[in-house]
């Protein structure tokens, strides 16, 4: 081989070289490239996700501000309801009082509903007065009864109840003149007078069992 042909081959080979470096530094200067865009891309990211939670406090915030309006709301409603219970209740409770204070008031119209007759054959009576709606007065005794003429006894009691319902006089403001037997062991008999006008009535009543006095009968006496 002459020398000039080793020459060029050598030049070949030199220049063949710088081509192939040339070439790897464009890869590794790709290769950089590549890699900063990625790392430039990918910092916005991390930087969204970093103020993610500073973008979501807020919301939270609200979210919380909602509940405890929710929860005040809540609490009115239920104190509104039991405002309203506590009024029903009143309302009830007034009710019932009235209620029961009729209960234990004696029926002031008592012989204007009942059926009105003349004396008749009885010298001291003005009027009879009758009713069927008449009931018996209820009673505390229990087990067989036998009527008793003690003042102190329950019998005389509910006998002094039953003509203050059929006569329309309050207990306390009548007087008792005479309370006793009328023939027969279970029917009574008693005289009584209105303290506010003076007025003297009789009634007759008769026992129901289980159920107490039941008046039957009354004379306005003259």
């Amino acid at each position: 081989m002459s020398r000039n042909s080793r020459f060029e081959h050598r030049d070949k080979r030199r220049k063949a070289n710088m081509v192939l470096n040339i070439l790897i530094g464009i890869v590794v200067v790709l290769i950089l490239v590549v890699a900063s865009s990625l790392l430039i891309f990918n910092k916005p990211k991390d930087t969204d996700v970093a103020n993610e939670p500073s973008k979501t406090a807020p919301a939270s915030s609200d979210n919380k501000q909602t509940t405890d309006e929710d929860v005040k709301d809540q609490n009115k409603d239920k104190s509104d309801d039991s405002d309203a219970k506590k009024e029903d209740s009143s309302d009830q409770d007034d009710d019932t009082k009235i209620t029961n204070d009729d209960e234990d008031q004696p029926n002031k119209d008592a012989l204007k509903d009942a059926k009105e007759t003349d004396g008749g054959k009885i010298s001291d009576v003005d009027k009879t007065y009758e009713n069927d709606d008449w009931k018996p007065i209820g009673t505390e005794q229990t087990g067989s009864h036998t009527a008793t003429y003690d003042s102190k006894s329950e019998d005389w009691k509910e006998m002094l109840k039953a003509m203050s319902y059929a006569t329309g006089i309050p207990e306390d403001q009548m007087t008792v003149i005479w309370l006793g037997n009328n023939g027969g062991p279970q029917d009574a008999k008693g005289t009584i007078r209105d303290k506010s006008t003076g007025q003297r009535y009789r009634v007759e009543m008769t026992w129901v069992d289980e159920k107490g006095w039941k008046p039957v009968k009354v004379e306005k006496l003259k």
